[in-house]
């Protein structure tokens, strides 16, 4: 019996090292508009529905003069009509990037964490990956909305680090502080602090953010298809 005993607690410890240094835990991390759905359905609700002065808060943002909240939560102020006339009007125009359902896939066949990281409108969000049982395997992390006679409300992701440029790149600190490897997917501006946190870039195809990462010597892999992020994690992630 106290042999038993001792054999199986010596076998729970042998199998709690061998976790303990096993490969660090891989994540990917996924920006939203103009990344997984090819359009940037930001800019489609608020150039249908918001003030046509969008766009200066955007170019304040682009210029450093406001974060990325600030920006989003002005713009998104301005929209004054419900939830399911927005998703009616981006259904009609976005599409999801090619073989965004094969990434998937290939990430729940090797238990490889999926985080969307989007300053998005949530419900739009939800509606896209709502099929095929997405939601029970994407992490979300986007602000909250609440729609309001003023327009929509914003909460934002609560920060580990008050010095973070933006929630994105907040969250991809506090995964890469517990050993996680980040893989970082995005196309704009709001994507680059969180780029040059992470541990593998991909930007896609002639976006801003590929613009971005050559100015500032931010390696990255270019991308306009989800099939070559497939390849590079088999590539550089071991046992992919």
């Amino acid at each position: 019996m106290l042999y038993d005993v001792y054999f199986n607690l010596t076998l729970f410890l042998e199998v709690a090292r061998a976790c303990m240094s096993a490969k660090p835990t891989v994540e990917l991390f996924l920006d939203f508009d103009g990344t997984i759905i090819n359009q940037d359905t930001a800019e489609i609700v608020l150039d249908r529905f918001g003030d046509p002065d969008w766009i200066l808060i955007d170019d304040a943002h682009e210029k450093g003069e406001i974060s990325l909240e600030e920006s989003i939560a002005r713009e998104f102020a301005t929209l004054k009509v419900p939830e399911q006339e927005i998703i009616k009007e981006v259904s009609r125009v976005a599409q999801f990037r090619p073989n965004f359902d094969a990434l998937v896939e290939f990430c729940k066949g090797r238990h490889l964490s999926v985080k969307v990281v989007s300053g998005g409108l949530d419900f739009l969000i939800r509606h896209f990956l709502g099929r095929d049982e997405w939601l029970n395997f994407i992490e979300i992390h986007c602000p909250k909305t609440q729609f309001t006679k003023e327009g929509y409300s914003l909460t934002f992701p609560p920060r580990f680090d008050p010095r973070s440029k933006n929630f994105k790149d907040d969250l991809v600190k506090q995964e890469r502080k517990n050993g996680i490897r980040v893989f970082f997917v995005g196309d704009g501006i709001g994507d680059l602090s969180a780029a040059k946190e992470s541990d593998f870039v991909f930007a896609v195809k002639e976006s801003r953010l590929a613009e971005l990462c050559r100015e500032q010597n931010v390696s990255f892999q270019e991308i306009d298809d989800f099939s070559q992020v497939i390849a590079a994690l088999n590539q550089r992630v071991p046992g992919m």
